[in-house]
């Protein structure tokens, strides 16, 4: 299942389910242990009543029953049964509706009633009391029994004692003796009420989780609303509208987050566009200039072939022009590895100020054209972990761009200082023509100032190439344009050795 709504609604049945079939069991077996409880003790009470009408005289057992007023005992369509037993094992009484039957009696040394299930002897589900109790005595008979005893002790004295001990005196009554009652009577009310009661939280169990379930999807659909109609906006995005940004007035709390992520990434989506559009018309620009040179050469040359040292002055022109297309496959080649993450980073200890002056000196003689100075204020005795052919490439790239660009008789200056977070490396310049709309292309490839691309050997890859190997190496790139135009580049990370 993939559906959001879908899940949703069957986890919040499912949970719904296990909690209301947990209450609806606990439901019934409260209600089952009650009327059960209640079932018993109109069952006792009836047995009270039997044994109400049970005593005893002088040791005798009697029972005053009488089916004319108790027909549930006689041949009735669902009748009840009942036994007496007396303590010796002899059957007093019984009911005639058990027939050549009888009832099953429980031993137990408690005087306390004892229930118990059974099937009756016409076959139906039942339910049975086992009462154990001393009949009550005749107030009469005592009456009757005092009297006598009070005769034999008030003899004539004119008796003799002799005589007076040949009277027979009156037998004395038995101990009071015990009776068991048993008691029985089908259950059929009881488990139709259970049934009913069983029936009516199914069909509530069923309706509800119906309703439910109807009114889960139909919640959940009604708050999936914001997720689909992101959708529907993100649906009718494409290369031509990314400049379309999604709705987060109308959005929900939770999907505001994801909104706003998505509005991030319409953004850097818009940028690399952008990006890709203003690279190919920059490879287009960098590679019409060469070619349309390497064509007016071989034109000229063709229409004047036998002018050998302007022929000559040609292909020297012509090697010039190959050098400047090779410097710009090799960086772009460079760039596509450095990307591609195949370049493998050999760390060593690196001393910052000679790195920089073996640098410097490939640069001296364009930076003395325009009369600029290198100020060196890098120590001595600073070294850095890096890799140091990378590291060079990286000065070297930094180097040529501030002298390219620098104002002429401007000084070029270059620090370095440790700490908490590492050496961080400065090199700052004066560049008049940079704008800060200017610090966010300057990393992009092919990117130049001068737009029309006029003069120089710069393919605007430096840069480029000095972003890719400072991600390599974990550095960090910072661009400041101070108010006085001085343009500076710092590289923060370095790890000092």
């Amino acid at each position: 299942m993939r559906s959001i709504q879908g899940k949703l609604t069957v986890y919040i049945v499912a949970g719904t389910a296990v909690l209301l079939a947990a209450a609806g069991i606990a439901i019934d077996r409260v209600l089952t242990e009650q009327l059960e409880t209640e079932f018993d003790r109109n069952l006792l009470a009836k047995a009270m009543t039997l044994v109400s009408l049970t005593d005893q005289e002088l040791g005798e057992v009697e029972i005053d029953f009488s089916e004319e007023f108790m027909p549930e005992f006689g041949e009735s369509e669902r009748p009840e049964y009942f036994e007496l037993w007396l303590d010796d094992g002899s059957l007093l009484e019984r009911s005639s509706s058990l027939g050549e039957a009888g009832l099953p009696r429980v031993a137990s040394a408690s005087m306390e009633p004892v229930f118990a299930d059974f099937i009756l002897p016409d076959g139906r589900s039942g339910r049975l009391v086992q009462v154990i109790f001393v009949p009550r005595e005749d107030l009469d008979d005592e009456e009757e029994l005092d009297a006598k005893e009070g005769e034999a002790v008030n003899q004539p004295e004119s008796v003799s004692q002799e005589a007076a001990d040949r009277l027979p005196l009156p037998a004395a009554p038995d101990k009071k003796r015990g009776a068991d009652l048993l008691l029985a009577t089908g259950r059929e009310e009881l488990d139709q009420l259970l049934n009913v009661t069983r029936t009516t939280l199914a069909v509530a169990f069923v309706s509800l989780m119906a309703a439910l379930a109807l009114l889960a999807r139909l919640s959940v659909g009604q708050g999936l609303k914001p997720l689909k109609r992101i959708a529907r906006e993100v649906e009718g995005l494409d290369a031509n509208n990314l400049h379309v940004r999604l709705d987060t007035e109308r959005g929900s709390d939770e999907l505001l987050p994801i909104t706003n992520q998505l509005n991030h990434l319409l953004e850097r989506l818009e940028d690399a566009f952008q990006r890709e559009k203003r690279f190919s018309g920059n490879v287009a620009h960098e590679l019409r200039t060469p070619i349309a040179e390497l064509r007016a050469l071989a034109e000229v040359g063709k229409e004047w072939p036998a002018e050998r040292e302007m022929v000559e002055g040609f292909f020297g022109d012509l090697v010039d022009l190959a050098d400047d297309m090779e410097r710009t496959v090799v960086n772009l080649l460079m760039l596509a590895r450095l990307d591609a993450g195949t370049q493998v980073v050999k760390l060593e200890p690196v001393n910052l100020s000679q790195l920089l002056d073996k640098s410097w000196k490939r640069l001296r003689a364009d930076a003395n054209g325009k009369d600029v100075e290198l100020e060196n204020r890098i120590s001595n005795d600073l070294n850095v972990r890096s890799d140091r052919d990378k590291l060079t490439l990286i000065l070297a790239n930094l180097l040529s761009n501030a002298v390219t660009y620098s104002t002429e008789r401007s000084k070029i200056s270059i620090d370095a200082r440790e700490t908490d977070s590492g050496v961080i490396l400065a090199v700052s310049n004066l560049a008049l023509d940079l704008s800060e709309r200017d610090l966010s292309l300057m990393f992009e490839r092919f990117w130049r100032k001068d737009q029309a691309r006029t003069g120089g050997h710069h393919a605007g890859l430096g840069l480029s190439l000095v972003k890719a190997l400072a991600d390599v190496l974990n550095l960090k790139i910072d661009l400041l344009l101070d108010s006085q135009k001085r343009f500076t580049m710092a590289l923060s990370g370095f790890v000092p050795v």
